[in-house]
């Protein structure tokens, strides 16, 4: 058992005896909140994500107004915008809006939760007390499910249990966005990087980088280098250096003939003798 799960089963316990299906404390709200979320993160590692979906089955607006955690030092509402065709992610101010007869839903590349100053990091099928606080609903309190590093969120994926499977499943049953570009947010003890993948028509991604430091301030590198490879494909890791665009921002383009789950690693140069090492599955559409 993990240190988070062991300091905090009284809590998780507490909580599932309270809330059905992670509803509310009080029966007479209007909030739902499920599919309540996370991913195993690095050792060492001092933030993650958190996802989840926030149903408002009343005749009135409430608002998201912070959430909390005893695995961690606090958590911010955050939310995901494309500034000069460049993903960023920047906290939302003044609470979040859940307007009537609508559902929310903060999953990976768009609106999440980012856990910051975790006590230990967060293992495969750990699950993380978290309290929410509504405007009006009050505060609720839902347990994460940690799932397996880089997997997606869950979703409709037949029997499968094994966490392995189920992660590899929900890889191949995710519908590819509109405009084919997949976003990841990955992080490391000391550098967070957002990046997205676009495919060309040409048998080719271009792979666009946003750096950060882990206070989420603009990060300076001296290079980064990005490996992209297909085991399944028989696809051997291919490293190119990628070109700065910006201060914190970089961007290169690489072969990638076949669709489907891929390999990615960052290698960013943080000094002459720091560098940071981050992988992660992706998806190419």
């Amino acid at each position: 058992m993990s240190k988070i799960t062991r300091d905090l089963l009284c809590v998780a316990l507490l909580s599932c005896l309270a809330l059905p299906a992670a509803q509310a404390q009080n029966p007479d709200a209007n909030i739902v909140v499920t599919q309540a979320w996370s991913r195993a993160t690095p050792g060492g590692s001092k933030v993650a994500g958190g996802y989840l979906t926030v149903e408002n089955k009343g005749s009135a607006p409430d608002r998201l107004l912070s959430a909390s955690t005893k695995a961690a030092k606090k958590i911010e509402v955050h939310q995901m915008a494309v500034n000069e065709g460049v993903m960023t992610m920047r906290p939302v101010e003044g609470g979040l809006s859940i307007e009537p007869g609508r559902t929310v839903k903060f999953a990976p590349g768009g609106l999440h939760l980012m856990i910051i100053g975790l006590s230990a990091p967060l293992v495969q099928g750990d699950k993380v007390p978290v309290a929410l606080k509504f405007e009006k609903a009050g505060e609720i309190t839902v347990s994460f499910d940690v799932r397996a590093m880089g997997a997606p969120a869950p979703g409709p994926l037949g029997n499968a249990t094994d966490p392995a499977a189920h992660a590899e499943l929900a890889l191949k049953a995710a519908p590819a966005p509109a405009n084919n570009d997949f976003f990841i947010h990955l992080h490391d003890q000391r550098a967070m990087a957002n990046v997205t993948i676009s495919a060309v028509h040409d048998g080719a991604v271009v792979i666009s980088i946003q750096l950060e430091t882990v206070e989420e301030l603009p990060l300076k590198a001296e290079g980064v280098a990005v490996t992209l490879g297909n085991p399944d494909k028989g696809v051997a890791p291919v490293t190119a250096q990628a070109q700065r665009t910006a201060d914190d921002q970089w961007t290169v383009k690489m072969p990638a003939s076949n669709a489907g789950r891929w390999n990615l690693g960052l290698g960013i140069t943080l000094a002459p003798a720091t560098i940071v090492s981050i992988e992660s599955p992706i998806l190419i559409y």
